[in-house]
């Protein structure tokens, strides 16, 4: 008669950070479509249409595209790089080796926070 085993390990395997690396490539990739968008959209109204907002007026695609870049995609992109930063966080602390893996996506997050702070202080000058 055998004995039955209550528990059966995994074989073990490099974990490797590919949630947040998805993740942060999906973003890197939304600001490429936002940036390109952004290139390519009129900054004029059709017909002779009134620029801006109020009194019948609608905005231009230009305009339309900043506003969804800092309304939508700003705040998606300080949410998933706050929620990565404490995913990584906690991997660290909790015993996980250290890769490179973790270094470049650190390194990204860095990166990320100077271009927010540039632009913040540069928006408030």
């Amino acid at each position: 008669m055998t004995t039955p085993t209550s528990t059966t390990e995994a074989p073990a395997r490099s974990r490797r950070p590919r949630g947040s690396l998805i993740v942060l490539a999906t973003l890197v990739v939304l600001w490429v479509l936002w940036g390109a968008g952004l290139l390519v959209a009129p900054d004029r109204n059709p017909d002779g249409q009134c620029e801006g907002l109020g009194f019948g007026c609608t905005l231009t695609a230009h305009d339309f595209t900043l506003i969804l870049g800092s309304i939508a995609l700003a705040p998606l992109t300080a949410l998933v790089l706050a929620v990565t930063l404490v995913v990584r966080l906690v991997r660290i602390s909790r015993g996980s080796p250290r890769t490179l893996w973790d270094v470049v996506v650190g390194a990204l997050l860095l990166l990320a926070f100077g271009v927010w702070l540039t632009g913040t202080v540069a928006g408030a000058i």
